[in-house]
């Protein structure tokens, strides 16, 4: 008998368009997900306030892991099928954000590392640069593991800042539009914590995972199905010694996206 299918996605580039943030590509595979009771989980660098809000327009009942895996949240309510049955909770997989970002602030300062991050940032700055509405930029605001920054200086001192955040167990993402600062966690190792959970009858399901970033690669490497969607910004990451099939989507964003999950649903 074959295993059951989980799904875990990123979300800007991926399920949702990089320009407009819309998921309506990708009905046709949504709605698959949602007919078979298969779960999708979020995966993303989002925070979770952006994502609370997504997951109701996608009436989507099931662990949400935000921030880059920094920690996997669970809704108040889920299917009887869920295995876990601590709605309602955290789970924190990295330290906060308050205990670093003094740390990149005084760096800057006293290294003149050039870069800017959402600290930084009001509603109408995070909006010029990234095209969100002022609400959803506002949720974006609301971080609680790690800083997105825009680095704005050269390979040298890029080296040097990579350098200060190894010594203090951090570590940088780079993701669709910014470079996010976190503790010494990442998407796949989020996937791996949750997974075993999602259903009460099979804990090593099938995991299909689908991203475009590099912040993806984690979660894509420990895949058993991996889908790498094409991007119009940046070429395609490499995965490095990927633990299942990799492909590489032909269309763009949520259109590859549900190209792609049909036809390794309808493998099965």
């Amino acid at each position: 008998m074959a295993r059951a299918t989980v799904v875990f996605t990123d979300l800007d580039g991926s399920l949702l368009d990089h320009h407009n943030y819309s998921f309506a590509a990708a009905g046709e595979a949504l709605a698959l997900l949602a007919r078979r009771s298969i779960p999708l989980v979020l995966n993303s660098s989002k925070t979770a306030a952006e994502i609370a809000k997504l997951r109701r327009q996608l009436a989507n009942p099931y662990p949400y892991i935000v921030e880059n895996g920094a920690a996997v949240i669970f809704p108040e309510a889920g299917p009887p099928s869920l295995a876990s049955g601590r709605w309602g909770r955290v789970k924190a997989l990295a330290r906060p954000r308050s205990e670093f970002l003094p740390l990149l602030q005084r760096w800057r300062r006293e290294r003149g590392f050039d870069f800017q991050g959402f600290a930084d940032m009001d509603v109408e700055g995070l909006c010029a640069l990234t095209g969100l509405h002022q609400n959803e930029a506002e949720l974006a605001l609301q971080r609680d593991y790690s800083e997105p920054i825009v680095w704005r200086g050269g390979e040298g001192p890029w080296r040097q800042f990579e350098d200060c955040l190894r010594a203090e167990g951090l570590r940088a993402q780079r993701g669709g539009r910014f470079v996010h600062i976190s503790d010494h966690c990442d998407k796949g190792c989020a996937m791996q914590w949750l997974a075993p959970q999602l259903l009460a009858d099979c804990p090593t399901p099938r995991c299909i995972a689908l991203g475009d970033g590099g912040n993806d690669v984690p979660m894509l490497a420990l895949a058993d199905e991996a889908v790498v969607i094409r991007s119009p910004s940046h070429a395609p990451p490499s995965i490095p010694a990927p633990r299942g099939r990799v492909w590489l989507s032909e269309q763009e964003g949520p259109a590859g996206w549900n190209r792609s999950l049909l036809d390794l649903l309808d493998e099965e």
